[in-house]
């Protein structure tokens, strides 16, 4: 299957927006082998994107949480800087 979040629960949609408002870092990654997250081609994705939701394009969940976790402990980059990288 697509592996889409839920399009029509508009309050998952919310939550996310609420969260990267506060600062929160919220990441979308693939549990496929082969492909990526591709926001704004979709309607799922574009309403991820427009809540604030980065992609972590290619990467694995396991190398989404290992660059993550290095790059906040790094300790030197901010929330927006960790999610642009």
């Amino acid at each position: 299957g697509t592996g889409n979040i839920p399009s029509v629960k508009e309050s998952f949609v919310q939550l996310l927006s609420d969260a990267t408002e506060k600062g929160v870092l919220v990441v979308a990654a693939t549990q496929c082998h082969n492909g990526s997250v591709l926001l704004g081609h979709y309607a799922t994705g574009q309403a991820l994107q427009s809540a604030g939701v980065v992609s972590a394009c290619d990467m694995t969940v396991e190398a989404t949480v290992c660059k993550i976790g290095y790059l906040l402990g790094r300790g030197d980059l901010s929330i927006k800087q960790v999610g642009d990288l």
